[in-house]
């Protein structure tokens, strides 16, 4: 666990959760921190009487994935801890994504600081892709699994401009399972091989015994009638797109936050 530290006359009695005098909102100072595996940017805090509130960035530094629980970490003000719940975070490697905390409680803008738990952090490496069977359109069954993933069509429309499919996957395995969308392909009568036209999909990660949705489009195709996707044969390829995973728990920061006298008195 790491504690960073903050020396000072102010930070002393603040952490005494001592009240100075009465303001609407205290404002806090910016601060950041970073591990081997990932950065955190911590700005825009503000503390209301029943709900103190910041933005954070998570930075990752790694080639693997990043996942932050935020309900396994807490805000301690005057003596007590404030939990929060918020929807998991991932991190792609090398990305970064932004969520607003928010606790609440009574009197939470009478202390001058508080400690925020940085907990919840793992880092997430995929294993080797599922195998996965190819799946035909028209369609002779509606469903099929690939090794933990559970994989059913939701509908599918076909024309010769467009073609549309949805499926609902379900993750029996254990931990977190991770679905590429933009990784479907189709093969076409001609032997060729067509990305989806969704290559900017976002992963979808699938908690155990969770279902998500996933889509995949294909426009009109060179090749004329050969290729004329609302009157041929058409096999959906799932190369890459089903992965398991292990995670690994990380170690938790505790993040000193200061009050910031000269703003809180000049928004007064």
């Amino acid at each position: 666990m790491k504690v960073l530290m903050m020396a000072g006359f102010l930070g002393t009695m603040a952490l005494s959760g001592t009240v100075f005098g009465q303001y609407e909102k205290v404002y806090y100072n910016d601060t950041t921190f970073e591990t081997d595996n990932y950065k955190v940017e911590i700005d825009n805090i503000v503390a209301l009487a029943k709900e103190v509130k910041f933005r954070m960035t998570i930075i990752n530094k790694t080639n693997d994935w990043v996942l932050y629980l935020p309900e396994e970490g807490k805000f301690e003000l005057g003596g007590k801890p404030l939990d929060f719940k918020e929807d998991k975070l991932l991190i792609p490697p090398y990305d970064n994504k932004k969520r607003i905390l928010r606790a609440t409680g009574t009197g939470l803008n009478d202390a001058r600081a508080f400690n925020f738990v940085c907990d919840g952090f793992y880092k997430v490496r995929l294993k080797d892709a599922s195998k996965s069977p190819e799946f035909k359109l028209p369609i002779s069954s509606n469903e099929f699994v690939a090794e933990n993933f559970k994989v059913t069509l939701v509908n599918s429309s076909k024309t010769s401009a467009r073609t549309d499919v949805k499926f609902n996957v379900t993750y029996n395995g254990e931990g977190i399972g991770f679905v590429s969308p933009a990784k479907i392909s189709m093969r076409m009568p001609d032997g060729n091989v067509y990305a989806t036209a969704k290559t900017k999909a976002d992963v979808v990660a699938i908690e155990k015994g969770k279902t998500e949705s996933i889509t995949a489009v294909w426009t009109k195709m060179e090749g004329g009638s050969k290729n004329d996707m609302q009157m041929v044969e058409m096999w959906l390829l799932f190369n890459g797109v089903f992965q398991e995973s292990t995670q690994v728990k990380l170690e938790k920061t505790i993040v000193p936050l200061r009050w910031n006298e000269a703003m809180t008195i000049g928004k007064k």
